[in-house]
């Protein structure tokens, strides 16, 4: 009996856990990092919020290469792994988008499952052959340049990797506006890993 009690109270718990949790916003499924649905060439601000919600939705000033600041809509601002900032075409109206920026580690993943952290060698095979990317060491670093026809190319938009070399001592000779392709060997001697991800239109 006592057994019995025990197991219904486990059972009753895990369940209340599980309601728990998928009420839980951070719970939640996120759609893919995809030039389609909230990132697709015709959202908007508005579209959103109607999205996420309102609270996790806010207009304000970001930095941006170069020094700048410019003026975006930031998703999730208070949550440092699904942060999202989106610059606007039409940044009156917040329509449009011109960028859409992740750059911390969380659960944002291309459909192919590519994400922050990923490393060369993952990117290569989920594109199906190397690609080109600048060299590193300036503010557009190790910025993917072309997908060489492979599965990453987009129709209509740009799916654009940034990333970093994790073997220092080797970078010098990846350094700067250069381009490299991605089986180059000095290339994959740093073991470059994703630290940005960027759909961007024209």
């Amino acid at each position: 009996m006592l057994r019995r009690l025990i197991a219904a109270g486990l059972t009753t718990a895990a369940v209340l856990l599980g309601a728990v949790a998928e009420a839980s916003p951070k719970q939640k499924a996120l759609p893919a990092f995809d030039c389609a649905g909230p990132f697709g060439a015709d959202s908007s601000e508005a579209a959103l919020i109607r999205r996420f919600g309102r609270k996790h939705v806010v207009f304000r000033t970001v930095p941006a290469p170069e020094g700048e600041m410019v003026k975006a809509t930031v998703l999730f601002p208070n949550d440092r792994a699904r942060r999202v900032e989106i610059t606007w075409l039409d940044e009156r109206r917040r329509r449009r988008p011109a960028e859409v920026l992740i750059y911390n580690p969380g659960p944002w993943r291309a459909p192919e499952g590519i994400m922050i952290g990923a490393t060369l060698a993952e990117v290569e095979a989920a594109n199906g052959k190397p690609f080109t990317l600048s060299g590193f060491g300036w503010d557009y670093g190790g910025s993917v340049l072309d997908w060489d026809g492979g599965r990453l190319a987009r129709p209509g938009c740009r799916f654009q990797l940034r990333f970093e070399p994790t073997a220092l001592a080797d970078a010098v000779d990846v350094d700067g506006d250069r381009e490299f392709r991605s089986d180059n060997a000095n290339m994959r001697a740093v073991k470059p890993v994703v630290y940005q991800m960027l759909i961007a239109y024209p």
